[in-house]
């Protein structure tokens, strides 16, 4: 008897329900990468097999940028390396675990034997992903009217702060989809430096994986609308197979798509276009919009980016991801 009211005690707590409180600042951060003032983070990961031939007549030893998980893929495929994000954000790289194949003066890398050619697998996966950390959306009126806070209880949203201003202003203009991002240029000079003639690249291929994430958005019950740039352009490759289907090109976005939608432009007689281009306009969904054409004007992109990358037109409420593939080879 006298251990009956352990007992009860002890269910009682089974029994109690356990309460989980979230709180996220806009913007604020994550172990990942840095999330702007309308709640988006975005994430690169990227898949790609490089062809390297050594056509001297002694071995080479290739370093490697430990950023990229890599395989190469030889004799049972057993060479590689792995790279992973801790809980407190770094990114860990792993000693391969061949160190006398794959390792020399202490750098990673591997072995090309005299005229070998041989393929070595890069990745950047989910849990190593590279952060593009976007820009802020920018109101006329500064935060005047906006959420700065959220507060969520079990996954439900529970209350957060609102930013007020003076009496005036009284309608603070309106939400239009301005470019969050500026994309990164991938040369292959860059991407292989390699100050070696005897070892050359003689192709890669592979996917880039573009993920989006509306973090605050804990509940599901926001929204948020703005346009997104081709993460990586690879200007001496094909790039192909988007999916989904970009809006428009950065040209279409600021020349075309934004004087129209803001009112800026002169009125004219709309010309029949044909079916499958021009303006789409997307129902509520947490995925996007696809058509062809927009981007922004508060994003500088690098000056040899171009005009002519593509853009997305996104109303996303958690998650949105793109891929797209990437093609070259030496020679062209």
């Amino acid at each position: 008897m006298e251990k009956l009211p352990v007992v009860l005690f002890i269910s009682l707590l089974l029994i109690v329900p356990l309460v989980r409180a979230d709180s996220y600042v806009l913007p604020g951060s994550t172990a990942v990468g840095k999330y702007n003032n309308i709640g988006v983070l975005g994430e690169v990961m990227l898949d790609i097999n490089v062809t390297v031939i050594n056509v001297a007549p002694f071995p080479k030893f290739v370093v490697v940028n430990p950023r990229y998980s890599f395989r190469v893929y030889r004799m049972g495929n057993v060479e590689y390396g792995d790279v992973y994000r801790d809980a407190s954000g770094n990114i860990v790289s792993v000693a391969p675990p061949d160190l006398t194949r794959n390792t020399l003066n202490y750098f990673v890398g591997f072995w090309l034997m005299p005229y070998e050619t041989a393929v070595v697998n890069f990745k950047i996966t989910s849990n190593s992903s590279y952060a593009i950390n976007p820009v802020d959306y920018e109101s006329h009126c500064g935060n005047v009217g906006k959420i700065t806070e959220v507060e969520y209880t079990n996954g439900t949203f529970a209350g957060g702060k609102v930013y007020t201003g003076d009496i005036e202003p009284v309608l603070c203009g309106v939400i239009y989809p301005q470019l969050i991002n500026s994309p990164r240029i991938m040369y292959v000079r860059g991407m292989f430096p390699i100050l070696d003639s005897y070892v050359r690249v003689l192709k890669y291929e592979g996917t880039v994986r573009f993920r989006l994430t509306n973090v605050p958005n804990e509940g599901g019950d926001f929204y948020t609308f703005f346009a997104v740039a081709v993460p990586m352009i690879f200007p001496e490759a094909d790039m192909y197979g988007f999916t989904p289907n970009y809006t428009m090109t950065y040209r279409g976005y600021t020349e075309e798509f934004l004087p129209k939608y803001l009112g800026l432009d002169t009125p004219r007689r709309p010309e029949p276009q044909p079916q499958g281009t021009g303006l789409t306009l997307f129902q509520l969904s947490p995925t996007l919009l696809s058509g062809p054409s927009l981007n922004t004007l508060e994003i500088r992109p690098p000056e040899d980016a171009g005009l002519d990358f593509p853009v997305w037109v996104v109303l996303m409420g958690n998650s949105l991801e793109i891929e797209y593939r990437v093609k070259w080879t030496a020679g062209r």
